[in-house]
């Protein structure tokens, strides 16, 4: 069977059970794999493999976060072609992911968000922004794909329909943040059915993800600190640890299923605990 018939069989077989950025990037990994390492997909061995991953390493410097994404789309990929007799060994089955350190996420302290609240006094669209990421949680992706239809005011939550792992989800959100949400969509003058719209001067929708993360990076010019629309997903998941929530209601709260991410979060919780100690000791 030819790369390109193997590569569409397998992106058709995974469609639906992963989401299209992430079957993109595995799709794109298979093709650079080959390309560079110029054999044909079914005689690669293992030592090719690793010769690729150390070249990844040495001399295109990735990260090992990165390395291993690229090694778990080998890996499936392999191990679909194996399981649909394409070839008969699979070549990456004994590669072993990269050790990557297990740091805890970086969040902003009380008084880091109370300078970032105060550089947006005025900015009704950015201030709106800015509550529903701290208040819910929700990746930069799940923001800006929300629809105005999916708040519901009366209880405070908003529903996410697809995550990251499209496993849909609700999410809560604060009196303070209700009233910032709805000074901006009552000035709102469009009638676009998503939550944040921001348009071009033809009326047409920006790449509002883009022009998010730009403010983001305004903001931690003028602060001297970094700030990223994903902090502010660690700032609320460590609000919620010093408030006492259970780590496991702060997976749910975010949307996460994995375990690495588990121990990632249980380290955030016990970090949050060590500094609700410290204040009071």
């Amino acid at each position: 069977m030819e790369l390109q018939t193997c590569i569409k069989q397998f992106v058709m077989e995974y469609q639906f059970r992963m989401t299209p950025q992430v079957l993109r990037a595995y799709e794109s990994t298979i093709q650079q794999f080959i390309i560079q390492v110029g054999l044909s997909f079914d005689k690669v061995t293992k030592s090719d493999i690793r010769k690729w991953l150390t070249y990844l390493s040495t001399e295109k410097g990735f990260k090992p976060n990165t390395i291993n994404n690229k090694i778990a789309a080998l890996k499936l990929f392999y191990k679909y072609c194996r399981e649909e007799g394409v070839i008969l060994s699979d070549p990456v089955k004994e590669i072993k992911h990269v050790f990557v350190e297990d740091k805890r996420p970086r969040y902003l302290s009380k008084e880091q968000f109370t300078q970032l609240r105060s550089l947006l006094e005025g900015r009704v669209q950015e201030r709106a922004v800015l509550e529903v990421l701290y208040a819910t949680g929700v990746r930069i992706s799940e923001l800006t794909a929300m629809k105005k239809t999916d708040i519901n005011w009366t209880e405070r939550y908003i529903v996410i329909p697809e995550g990251k792992w499209k496993t849909g989800r609700i999410v809560l959100f604060t009196s303070e943040c209700a009233e910032h949400l709805k000074a901006y969509l009552e000035s709102r003058t469009d009638n676009l059915p998503v939550v944040f719209a921001v348009l071009n001067t033809d009326g047409s929708l920006e790449n509002n993800c883009n022009v998010i993360e730009e403010w983001f990076r305004y903001y931690s010019r003028q602060l001297g600190f970094k700030v990223t629309p994903h902090t502010m997903r660690h700032t609320c998941a460590a609000q919620m640890a010093q408030r006492g929530m259970p780590v496991e209601c702060i997976q749910a709260l975010l949307g996460h299923d994995k375990i690495q991410t588990t121990r990632v979060y249980a380290k955030l919780f016990d970090h949050a605990r060590k500094e609700i100690y410290n204040e009071f000791m």
